[in-house]
């Protein structure tokens, strides 16, 4: 067998040299004799995945008959696995192991035991619920799926298998609650996995291509969790998962207009508090959107509808600013956006003194400078807290890039460009549907039930 180093693919000569030749391109593959009565036999495996002494006594361990009878078809007989042809060469596992037999001639692939990779379960990093289970969804996709049977003890609980065999091997799992589960939502997504078998699986932008969606839309189809008691809340009220090998989180399927204000550590509470904790963020979704355009129309365009006295402190507190109020809001929501960005890629003790001093010492140089004036400070600070309401910081992305958007036509028309822009969301949202199921289906009465 030899290698085709323009394709890439397996011609029949010998396994042996065409995987001699495979170790000039990967360091980590390889070869080591392994004897076998008076023949000697060939183990073929990356170190880097694949554990070789924990492998050899595995190997051993399967045989039933002497060593010195015993042959390269009666070993492989005791393993699970299957013998390899060429076409199969091409589609070799890393975490596979290859027994070879002296001549080279015939190969059979089994699951060796692998090194130990992955990290130990931890608490949650971006994600708090108190009085929650301190364990957060980890790399290994077998493990993730462990984690959910132990919190979830349920025969209705159904995890199907895909792979996707883009430039590199991934595998994934839809999971649901087969008694719960929207039936539509679940045969649409389920097509699309299947229809894209052969894509791509590495980030983000290629699973909204692979769910059909377009990647231009402001909102995703997914949010994230890394939280399993979220992400059961999640397949409970009829979404499906879909779990990545490689990614320690759970992508909820598909994103609705609850995953901004509802949380299964609301729960928790009676529902009066847990309704009063809902419209709390509500409010806060408000206030993070219209605040800073609120405060653009008022005070460039319509004075006349505050009060005198309220206007007066306002032109009081602008006297020697040299920006207009549309250009002195963007720049400090530029320079906010920038401190939270740094921040979320730096350590905690790195991101506490960063955030320290972007809030404090430069906000009141910059009062102080009269570059400003201090009521913007003041709004800002009050719309950027708001957006940390949300219950997931991914969440709040949309909302940041929305609040911008919405201070041009609020500095150009005032309050009737400002909720001429709300009015244009509102349509925009309650027009979105993924899956057969609406973005804001909580307003949709047949799915009441089911979010």
């Amino acid at each position: 067998m030899s290698l085709n180093e323009e394709g890439g693919d397996w011609r029949v000569d010998n396994f042996l040299h065409a995987l001699l030749k495979e170790t000039e391109l990967n360091r980590d593959l390889k070869i080591k004799p392994l004897q076998l009565g008076s023949d000697g036999l060939w183990l073929v495996y990356y170190e880097s995945i694949v554990n070789y002494q924990e492998t050899v006594d595995f190997i051993w361990n399967s045989r039933t008959t002497p060593p010195p009878t015993e042959s390269f078809s009666d070993l492989c007989s005791r393993l699970a696995g299957k013998e390899l042809t060429s076409d199969d060469m091409n589609k070799l596992h890393q975490n596979q192991v290859v027994l070879l037999d002296p001549n080279g001639e015939r190969a059979f692939s089994f699951l060796g035991k692998l090194n130990n990779l992955s990290r130990a379960i931890a608490s949650p990093e971006n994600e708090f619920l108190p009085f929650a289970p301190a364990v957060t969804f980890m790399e290994s996709l077998t493990t993730n799926i462990g984690l959910l049977r132990n919190a979830f003890n349920s025969k209705e609980l159904k995890i199907e298998g895909f792979t996707f065999t883009g430039a590199a091997t991934k595998e994934a799992s839809l999971i649901y609650n087969a008694k719960r589960v929207d039936k539509e939502l679940l045969d649409q997504v389920r097509s699309c996995l299947q229809k894209a078998s052969d894509r791509d699986l590495q980030n983000g932008q290629d699973l909204i291509k692979v769910l059909g969606c377009n990647r231009m839309n402001l909102f995703p189809p997914f949010y994230k969790t890394e939280i399993p008691a979220q992400a059961i809340y999640s397949i409970l009220k009829g979404r499906v998962l879909l779990m990545i090998d490689g990614e320690p989180v759970a992508y909820v399927l598909p994103l609705l207009f609850s995953d901004f204000i509802a949380l299964e550590w609301d729960t928790q509470f009676p529902i009066l508090i847990m309704l009063g904790l809902r419209s709390l963020r509500i409010l806060s979704l408000l206030i993070a959107l219209l605040t800073p355009g609120l405060y653009v129309a008022l005070v460039s365009v319509n004075p006349e509808a505050l009060r005198t006295e309220l206007a007066l402190s306002v032109a009081s507190s602008r006297t020697g600013i040299p920006l207009p109020t549309f250009l002195e809001m963007l720049f400090l929501l530029i320079v906010s956006e920038i401190t939270i960005e740094s921040t979320q890629r730096l350590s905690k003790v790195i991101g506490a003194t960063v955030t320290l001093t972007s809030g404090i010492v430069l906000g009141t140089a910059i009062v102080e400078a009269k570059l400003v004036s201090s009521l913007v400070i003041i709004v800002l600070s009050i719309s950027a807290t708001a957006n940390f309401a949300f219950p997931n910081y991914i969440n709040s992305l949309s909302i940041r890039l929305m609040r911008v958007g919405m201070i041009v036509p609020a500095g150009m028309f005032g309050v009737f460009g400002l909720f001429g822009s709300f009015i244009a969301i509102c349509f925009y949202v309650c027009a979105i549907e993924r899956f057969g199921v609406p973005f804001m289906s909580f307003l949709d009465t047949r799915r009441i039930g089911q979010t």
